[in-house]
């Protein structure tokens, strides 16, 4: 029962592909870097066939998401169920849209600037290979 939605919010239609785009893992959002990593590293231990299903499930998610992206809002609404604008005012309309506008642009800022989220995830993976540092916290003297 949905089509037409970006007529009446092309806003939201906009909004919903940066994060369906980030799942796929297209550059530069924030999907891509995670996925680069796990190809990086799949390739790096010999484990060729991480990186192959890797790249399969980002382009099957881009389809998906592509499909989704095209049925509800770019296809026209279907003839036999037709239905009426709905006119919300525009602070509900607002309340409604900027919360997906704050993902969106995190979204990208994550993909632009990813270093610092990066750092962290390869500092916490550093840890659960090695977990004597934890373990010196936790237990301190009394290990």
């Amino acid at each position: 029962l949905l089509g037409g939605l970006y007529r009446e919010a092309p806003v939201l239609a906009a909004l919903f592909l940066v994060p369906a785009l980030s799942l796929a893992g297209i550059p530069p959002l924030s999907g891509f870097w995670a996925k680069l990593t796990l190809i990086m590293a799949s390739l790096e231990g010999a484990d060729y066939l991480i990186a192959a299903v890797a790249l399969l499930v980002g382009m099957l998610t881009l389809f998906s998401m592509t499909k989704i992206w095209a049925g509800a809002f770019w296809a026209a609404p279907p003839d036999h169920h037709e239905r009426e604008p709905l006119p919300l005012p525009a602070r509900e309309r607002a309340v409604l849209t900027l919360p997906v506008l704050f993902l969106a642009v995190l979204t990208a800022a994550i993909g632009l600037f990813p270093a610092t989220l990066l750092n962290l995830a390869m500092d916490a993976a550093a840890q659960l290979l090695d977990p004597s540092q934890y373990i010196a916290a936790v237990l301190g003297e009394y290990r």
